[in-house]
């Protein structure tokens, strides 16, 4: 019964919504079951109080929480029972979902006693509309331990317990479904991040090649000029193309004159600078940015590269030669007209037969 000497200052609800004030700072389900049994026992003056929780796999009720009498120990229990629902006048109250109170257990066939038995039971299911969570016990060494009153107080606090366990349940749901979404939108990132890469890598390569393209090589040109003026380097651009070019499509068709473009790139590519950027100026014309690399040294570079070329046998023994065009940057100069001296550079070596290497006269 509840004790006296809280009953003079507090009426029940006044101790309710204590005892309700209270429990929102509470996180999670076993410390939930620990509050109430110490509320019960050290606030509200019962001489115990045990939690169960309802196992639905097993259909058993477990003890989580337990202090009075049979439990001196907070936070341990001693000898955890686990009653089948059904069994006993826990299981009994677990299994109809209504409250039992036994004012006399002597003669009670149902009462599975405990450590020390008692002599009065209350027992009252933790339901949140139709489930059940559990059920909160208490018993008292005296006969008629409990009334009616008790069985009120008792029964607004499972609603209590059952709306805060119910709460901490969405509130764990909801934060494992916002961890899931974490983790999907960070596999999602990342796989758009990489489908991105991929679609900028294939947007500035020549498919053909698999080097640079035209808007790659405007790119880098652009970016290597500015590093260049910035900086004071040097900066040299070679242009070449094959010769003679139509008459391989002509002759062997499109499929060999393919291979035999993508086998200069590869020749090219191979004799290439990690610093160089090459790539596919348009048809059967190529670009070499060649930075830090004077107008000698690029010319000695595409130079080397045109013997390879022409010293190379292609599919269907198909042998070509390659025109280069040299030309470096000059002060007060755009990299515009530089592309343009290296074009003349490039003609020039046309006009004078061919698989030859020209630069500017006054570079």
């Amino acid at each position: 019964m509840l004790s006296d000497f809280k009953t003079k200052d507090l009426s029940r609800s006044d101790l309710i919504n204590e005892f309700a004030i209270k429990m929102v700072s509470v996180i999670n389900a076993v410390d939930l079951a620990w509050f109430v049994a110490r509320e019960i026992v050290g606030s509200l003056g019962y001489e115990d109080c045990v939690i169960y929780f309802l196992d639905e796999r097993s259909e058993s009720l477990k003890q989580v929480a337990a202090i009075g009498v049979k439990n001196p120990e907070e936070e341990i229990i001693l000898n955890p029972l686990t009653i089948e629902v059904g069994v006993g006048i826990t299981g009994q109250v677990a299994l109809t979902k209504h409250s039992i109170l036994i004012s006399d257990l002597s003669n009670c066939e149902d009462y599975v006693p405990d450590v020390e038995p008692g002599l009065s039971e209350l027992c009252v299911p933790i339901m949140f509309g139709d489930r059940l969570f559990g059920v909160l016990d208490s018993e008292s060494k005296f006969i008629g331990g409990f009334d009616n009153e008790d069985r009120k107080i008792f029964e607004t606090i499972s609603k209590l317990i059952a709306s805060k366990l119910a709460l901490i349940e969405q509130t764990e749901l909801v934060k494992k479904y916002t961890v899931d979404l974490e983790q999907r939108v960070e596999e999602r990132t990342l796989e758009l991040k990489i489908a991105n890469e991929k679609l900028e890598y294939l947007a500035s390569i020549d498919p053909l090649t698999e080097i640079a393209n035209r808007r790659r090589l405007d790119e880098l040109l652009e970016d290597e000029f500015q590093r260049a003026i910035r900086y004071g380097g040097e900066l040299s651009l070679i242009l070449f193309d094959i010769d003679h070019f139509k008459a391989v499509n002509d002759t062997r068709g499109h499929q060999v004159g393919d291979e035999v473009i993508a086998g200069v790139a590869m020749i090219a590519k191979e004799a290439s600078r990690r610093s160089d950027s090459l790539g596919r100026w348009g048809g059967e014309e190529f670009l070499i940015i060649a930075p830090q690399t004077s107008n000698t040294g690029a010319v000695f570079f595409a130079e080397k590269l045109r013997l390879a070329i022409e010293n190379t046998t292609f599919c269907e023994d198909v042998s070509v030669s390659a025109s280069f065009g040299v030309a470096s940057i000059r002060a007060d100069e755009s990299i515009q007209q530089v592309l343009k001296r290296a074009d003349v550079s490039l003609y020039r070596a046309k006009e004078l037969g061919r698989n030859r290497v020209e630069t500017d006269t006054t570079s």
